[in-house]
Parts: C-alpha cells; structure tokens; sequence
C-alpha cells in the first residue's frame, strides 16, 4: 500500500499530543496543570512516525493551519463559537518544533485542509499521494483518504467530491459556525440533490434557499465557507485565494 506521500493533517495531532500531555497538579488549594514540552515532541514525533508506517508510505508532509484565515475576512461569524475555547497548553511550542523537525507545508490564510486540497489535486502529483486526517471535509476532495481514528481508507471520486461539497452548503457545519440552508439536513440534502439534473445541483441549491426567504448570494457564501481548496481553487503566483463560484 505504497501512497509515495502521505499528507498529514497536522493540526489534529498537535491538538491531541497537546491536550494528551498536559498533566494536573495540586498545590494546596490550587489545581494547575503543567505539560513537559520534552515529553510532546517525543509523543509527536512517534504518533507521527507510526502513521507514516501505517499506511507504508515512502514519504510525508505536514499540512498545518496558517494564524490568519481567509474565510473570517468574508463571513466573520465563521468559527466563531471556538473563541472562547483556549488552546492545550504548549501548543505553540509543539508547532514550532514540528516545523523545525519534519516537512511541512503552511500557507498564508489557509487551513490545514485546504492545504492537503490543493496538494492532494495538484494534477502534477495528485495520483502518488493520501490524506491523514479526521476531518469528514475532506471527502469534498477526489482521492485517497486514511481516516486516522476509524483506521480506514476511502477512495472519492470526482463526481463524489462534488456531491460531498453540495451537500454541505445545504447543512452547513455547526463545529465552524456556518448554518448552511434553514431546515436542510443531510437526509433532505440528499433528496434535492438526488432529485436534480446531472449539472443542475447549483441550481437546485439556489433554488432551496430562495425557498427560505434567501438569495443566490445567501447561498454562494455558504460554498465559499463550505469549499476546501483544490488546486484550481488558488493563484499560485499572486498568491490569492480564488473564491468558489458556479
């Protein structure tokens, strides 16, 4: 099962190994918690080492999310409800050493996943590699993916990476606060797509939040929240996010 690359999604792991070593301490009254930055690199290192040997892969990159986001430059409730939620302790440090200490790839204004996207479909290399992630995003991308957890790998067409993309701008996602269109589940979602025309899916999409008192604007901001980059989706030289349209 030689992938030649495996892409990692970094940021689920150093979330993980972050929250993983943090270690409760009593001091009287007081309740704290320390973390040895020792004992994370050397976790890290070793999640990151078995995985790679896993799924018997010839190399690997790191995919980690960027500071900035280009998403909350144009829906700024986007993750919103995470503000609150403060990062394990540790964690900036554990990213620097996985910076300094493994291949990585971090771009400007984006996530993690759309880093893999647009790497996973860059039609130069997009045959010779894998996704390692949790993330059901990223079956909004053709290829191979190894789901880290459930220890399983999915092979997504095209056509079901469309599908996939489709359905989410209809339900949304409440983990990264966008609410996709009123009163659409995963079980409507499917009846509308299912019920269109080979090609029509945007139109249908349109169609169902007009049907809510909404717009095509409405709608096309949804995409945009909902559409993990693929190559096409990034101009490399201005080095610009080209947003989603139909």
């Amino acid at each position: 099962m030689d992938t030649s690359t495996l892409l990692i999604d970094a940021d689920i792991i150093l979330y993980k190994v972050s929250w993983a070593c943090q270690t409760e301490v009593e001091w009287g009254d007081l309740v704290t918690y320390s973390s040895s930055l020792t004992d994370m690199a050397r976790t890290f290192d070793k999640d990151i080492k078995n995985l790679v040997a896993k799924t018997e892969s010839s190399h690997y990159e790191l995919c980690i999310s960027s500071s900035t986001n280009f998403r909350k430059k144009i829906f700024s409730e986007y993750k919103l409800n995470r503000k609150a939620t403060r990062k394990p302790l540790g964690y900036k440090k554990l990213v620097a050493h996985a910076m300094a200490n493994h291949p990585y790839r971090m771009i400007e204004d984006l996530e993690a996943d759309d880093v893999l996207g647009m790497r996973m479909t860059d039609p130069d290399t997009a045959p010779y590699k894998m996704t390692a992630s949790i993330d059901k995003d990223m079956l909004t991308i053709p290829g191979k993916h190894y789901n880290i957890d459930k220890d399983i790998i999915t092979t997504v067409s095209e056509a079901e990476a469309d599908y996939n993309f489709y359905t989410q701008i209809l339900t949304g996602d409440t983990v990264d606060n966008y609410k996709g269109c009123p009163g659409i589940g995963p079980s409507k979602a499917s009846s509308i797509l299912q019920g269109c025309t080979l090609g029509k899916e945007w139109e249908a999409i349109v169609g169902s939040f007009k049907k809510q008192g909404l717009t095509e604007d409405d709608a096309l901001l949804q995409a945009r929240m909902a559409r993990i980059l693929r190559h096409e989706d990034y101009d490399y030289k201005k080095e610009e996010v080209i947003l989603w349209h139909p």
